[in-house]
């Protein structure tokens, strides 16, 4: 049950009326003691109350000397810690005619509060205009009586800050009569304002003085963060249809034209589908390959765009068992002078990412052309080893099966994310607000993610395991169960329990089930084994929690508390198709991009941790060797943009080479799909004939701007062992 706490410091005068007001069965009040230094739990609000005897003077003992100084000596008080914690978890707070003099002076609210203009206590009842729109919608127009009673009164502002606040709707009580309060001197009749985020609010009058009436105001103030929470049925599914209808999750344009490649030969373990391909190098160990883009959140976010491009490609590999052993990077950027700035960006990034986690950078390239000035492209690839006993695939096995969550809590980060990268830009674009779409990075979070991982698949505790990337814990839940579903020939299902989550602070309940906040995983165990699974996240100093279970009715449901949000037939997410007239080729029109040979950006990379690089970024030519020092053999890895650039370097070495994955960057589909299509059947003829096959990849489409698409840009990476 939810709780009001009231804060209570010694020689408060008004606290006992405060809690006897705010006191309900549905939400009861609990004192917090001003030497509290820790947040309680299952708190709904906190009020400071007004009449702080103590909180007017300053003073060592008291029994000694003091001054007055109005709210110096509660903010000195420990509970302060409690008030700080509670705004930066969004927790609403309120604070009453003394208790908005904390939060002005505490730097939670705007303002400040002087000695009235008569210098004398004024107490009497005064009409007041409540006038404001929440975040959240709720219009509040009211007009009510309500009791001042204080010396210090008057509000003061500048003019700046009050023009913002009223533009944020900041100012929701105002004096209805200002000459019935001009000995307060309160500027713009100011009673009572608010932060911008509508999460903490400060009052003059006192609402707890026989008025119950006035409960209901603040109730829609207060709570309407939690109330938008629930969102009505049909935006929650509308939420869930875009984002699986996105290009970016359904492949609606490009998956019938990727089943013609070639993907079977007998060292293949695992081929597309998965979380990462996978393919048998012998005496029992296997390697996992997986490529992916992340083109559209690095112009938006350079840095960070290509630092969680390098984390989720890890998850990627993660996921399977693996130990990622080497990643690699291509790039393509513009011409133009902020395209070079990107470049810089996207550099760092990728560098404090893989050198923070503690992966080799073994390869990759950079091509410029003016092409790419609105939309570079980051392509990472990750190479990971695993004991071929020790692979763990991405699905759930049977009902009852327990969806795990773990690593970073939950936040806003993200979301929107996989539905902006199935968008062209255009120039006119607010850059600045789809930077909530780019996700934050945490590698040394991620680390202790592969350590927990790893020892959870070596001691083989989980049936499934699935990264939390594009459509966040939606399409993870999905996929476990949906794969379980086919394996099994089951009618199975799920139940997920967001009020679970994990979350940095309030959310809309359907934007916990789409967030793609970093360094998340999903473990599917059994009872069983859960609490081993546990012991090894405690280990690694990890956050865990049970967000779902399998069932058997075939049904996708999404719970909070005892609420149903959301409920599907698994068929419901059945794939997604848009149909394009297929254009020709557009290759011959456009100059192709230049290689830069500059040896020196990878030079930021850690490209020989791991001691495992015997070839590396610090030599010229489009390949890298790699020690698998498990067996005695070593890995070569090729990578261009057509099969025969890659299939070359093998032939010259007399190796077989094994496998490829690719992830092909295009532009609009309306124009672009004749060139991916081209592609796709060379590769696949070659394929075939040579016996590689393709065990994974990513197509990134849309990559345009004011309807300019980008150079086809095709890049694959071909393995082999000798």
């Amino acid at each position: 049950m939810s709780r009001i706490g009231i804060i209570r410091y010694p020689g408060s005068n008004c606290d006992s009326d405060t809690f006897r007001y705010f006191d309900t069965p549905e939400t009861p009040c609990f004192y917090i003691w001003h030497k509290e230094t820790e947040l309680p739990s299952d708190l709904k609000m906190i009020v400071i109350p007004g009449g702080f005897a103590f909180g007017d003077r300053l003073y060592e003992e008291a029994t000694g000397t003091y001054k007055i100084s109005p709210g110096t000596m509660a903010l000195q008080s420990p509970v302060t810690q409690v008030i700080l914690e509670a705004a930066s978890k969004k927790i609403p707070i309120l604070g009453i005619c003394n208790g908005f003099q904390i939060l002005t002076g505490l730097g939670l609210l705007p303002g400040k509060l002087e000695f009235n203009d008569n210098k004398k206590f004024t107490c009497k009842k005064v009409m007041c205009s409540v006038n404001c729109k929440t975040k959240q919608g709720f219009d509040i127009n009211k007009e009510q009586e309500l009791y001042i009673a204080n010396s210090y009164g008057k509000y003061v502002i500048d003019n700046e800050t009050y023009e913002k606040m009223k533009q944020n709707q900041q100012v929701f009580i105002e004096y209805k009569n200002p000459d019935k309060v001009a000995e307060l001197g309160s500027q713009c009749n100011i009673a009572g304002v608010s932060n911008e985020t509508q999460t903490v609010f400060g009052m003059m009058p006192h609402p707890e003085r026989n008025n119950t009436g006035f409960l209901d105001v603040l109730n829609k103030l207060m709570f309407s963060n939690e109330y938008s929470c629930y969102e009505s049925s049909e935006v929650f599914k509308k939420k869930i249809t875009d984002l699986l209808c996105s290009e970016h999750i359904s492949y609606k344009s490009t998956r019938k034209h990727l089943k013609h490649f070639h993907t079977e030969e007998p060292w293949v373990v695992q081929g597309p589908g998965e979380n990462a391909g996978i393919i048998d190098l012998g005496d029992d160990y296997c390697l996992a390959m997986r490529i992916e883009s992340h083109n559209h959140p690095t112009f938006i976010n350079p840095f960070e765009g290509a630092a969680t491009g390098v984390g989720g490609i890890l998850r990627d590999i993660i996921t399977m068992g693996a130990r990622p052993i080497g990643v690699l990077d291509f790039l393509r950027f513009g011409t133009d002078e902020h395209s070079q700035k990107l470049l810089e960006k996207t550099i760092d990034g990728i560098s404090y990412y893989g050198n923070c986690f503690g992966v080799a950078n073994v390869g990759g390239d950079l091509y410029k052309d003016k092409s790419f000035n609105k939309n570079p492209l980051v392509n990472v690839a990750c190479m990971g080893i695993v004991k071929k006993e020790n692979i763990i695939y991405g699905n759930a096995r049977d009902v009852g099966d327990l969806l795990v969550y773990v690593g970073s809590k939950t936040g806003n980060e993200g979301i929107g994310g996989a539905a902006m990268a199935s968008q062209s830009f255009s120039s006119n674009q607010d850059m600045d607000m789809l930077q909530n779409n780019v996700q934050k990075s945490d590698p040394f979070l991620e680390r202790l993610l592969l350590e927990a991982c790893c020892e959870i698949a070596e001691q083989k505790l989980a049936i499934g395991m699935q990264d939390l990337g594009a459509g966040g814990l939606l399409c993870a839940t999905y996929e476990v169960v949906h794969r379980a579903a086919e394996k099994s020939k089951k009618s199975l299902g799920c139940n997920v329990f967001i009020d679970k989550v994990p979350l940095k602070h309030k959310m809309n309940f359907s934007d916990v089930l789409i967030s793609e906040s970093q360094e998340r995983m999903l473990l599917v165990c059994n009872h069983e084994q859960k609490q081993k699974v546990f012991d090894i996240f405690k280990k690694w100093d990890l956050e865990y929690a049970v967000v779902g279970e399998v069932t058997d009715n075939g049904s996708y449901s999404v719970y909070h508390q005892d609420v149903k949000l959301f409920k599907e037939d698994m068929s419901f997410f059945a794939d997604v198709r848009e149909d394009w007239e297929i254009p020709r080729p557009q290759k011959g029109l456009m100059t192709p991009p230049q290689k830069q040979h500059n040896m020196d950006l990878w030079k930021v990379y850690d490209s020989t941790i791991g001691n495992r690089t015997l070839k590396g970024p610090d030599q010229q030519g489009s390949h890298a060797i790699l020690d698998i020092y498990e067996i005695n053999k070593k890995l070569h890895i090729s990578w261009g943009t057509s099969y025969d650039e890659c299939h070359k370097y093998f032939t010259t070495k007399e190796i077989k080479p094994l496998a490829i994955v690719n992830c092909l960057n295009y532009g609009h589909p309306k124009t672009a799909l004749g060139d991916l299509i081209t592609l796709i059947h060379d590769v696949s003829r070659k394929g075939k004939t040579d016996h590689v096959p393709v065990i994974g990849g990513n197509v990134s489409l849309y990559n345009s701007t004011d309807g300019k698409n980008i150079y086809p840009t095709p890049v694959l990476v071909m393995v082999g062992v000798e």
